[in-house]
């Protein structure tokens, strides 16, 4: 099972393959997120289309699982 590891933006997010959670706050206050595979790059995630949070962030957790990746990184959204 992946580990899930929490960062600030301001940390470097680490150089080996993981999956990483983007989390952000909508227009309406809304805690939302989308994932990305690290080798594959961060495609920006929908917009008004993303996740609520927990289901980003359980969605990231089962899709490491599956591909095999160690860890999960949830971060917010750089300004």
């Amino acid at each position: 099972m992946a580990s899930t590891i929490y960062l600030s933006p301001k940390v470097d997010i680490p150089t080996e393959r993981h999956v990483t959670v983007v989390v952000h706050r909508d227009h309406g206050g809304l805690e939302k997120g989308y994932f990305f595979d690290s080798a594959e790059g961060d495609s920006g995630g929908s917009g008004s289309f993303d996740w609520l949070m927990t289901e980003a962030i359980e969605r990231a957790r089962r899709f490491a699982d599956d591909a095999g990746i160690e860890k999960v990184i949830v971060r917010t959204a750089r300004l």
